[in-house]
């Protein structure tokens, strides 16, 4: 895969200090990336960087925008971040993991002046089949997931993407337990390139059900900073009893990433 990756420590502080910038009594103080749901994806606080299952303090949270068709904005609020036992299972044990509270009557809307829009899936698979990169594995249409996003400011929207045969492949599996090849693919289509930076990619021969197959999903999009219109991706990736979260960021024709793991108590 073509592009850098940065030190996860130097790339949480460009893309979080990023973030921060336009709040800076705030960022001094606390600042936490959240989702819809209340989870708590990465914190700041005081200029140390803390996760989800160290991560409490009141400030300004930055709110995770779903993948879908419109308008991007960036979305924040005042709010609260609490250290709590998730479910009444977990209340005796040590598993303590962040959770976000605020009034969402008083979320703070800017627009990115930046849309997401379909992209073309016929003309991404024969790219993705000419970059010979689904190992004998059949693609079709119904496989891709796609959208398009001008994610580093060009003007230029980019395609970014998941295609996976695997569910197919598990359902032929399960009615002749016949062995056919699959692949996971998601990442970035640059515009005007006939080849993808890819974020995830495993393929191999399918021989019934198990956990060590990963996924990938596309979780929503984060502005890091409403000034500049920047967005970053926040996806997870993995299987079974191991997910990471990353959030990543395209800039110069390479990626930045962020991978924090995707803590769960049982």
């Amino acid at each position: 895969m073509a592009g850098h990756s940065l030190p996860l420590y130097l790339a949480v502080h460009i893309i979080v200090a990023g973030w921060a910038a336009d709040n800076p009594g705030n960022a001094a103080e606390f600042y936490s990336v959240v989702e819809r749901n209340g989870t708590v994806l990465l914190c700041l606080s005081k200029g140390s960087i803390l996760f989800s299952d160290r991560c409490a303090g009141d400030g300004r949270l930055t709110i995770v925008e779903p993948i879908k068709e419109g308008a991007v904005v960036w979305r924040s609020a005042t709010g609260t971040v609490s250290l709590e036992n998730q479910t009444p299972e977990t209340a005796n044990s040590k598993c303590l993991l962040s959770h976000a509270k605020w009034d969402p009557k008083a979320e703070q809307v800017v627009s990115t002046g930046k849309k997401i829009t379909k992209a073309d899936r016929t003309v991404l698979l024969n790219q993705l089949k000419q970059g010979l990169l689904l190992g004998g594995a059949e693609l079709i249409e119904d496989d891709i997931t796609a959208f398009a996003l001008d994610l580093d400011n060009d003007g230029k929207p980019e395609i970014t993407f998941t295609a996976s045969n695997l569910t197919r492949v598990a359902d032929d599996w399960e009615r002749d337990k016949k062995t056919r090849p699959y692949v996971i693919l998601a990442g970035i289509m640059p515009p005007g390139s006939p080849f993808p930076e890819l974020f995830y990619r495993d393929h191999g021969d399918y021989l019934g059900g198990t956990d060590a197959i990963g996924s990938v999903t596309l979780r929503g999009v984060v502005s890091i900073s409403p000034g500049t219109g920047e967005i970053a991706l926040l996806i997870t990736t993995g299987g079974g009893d191991y997910e990471k979260q990353t959030f990543i960021r395209y800039q110069y024709g390479a990626m930045q990433k962020i991978e924090t793991i995707q803590v769960t108590c049982g």
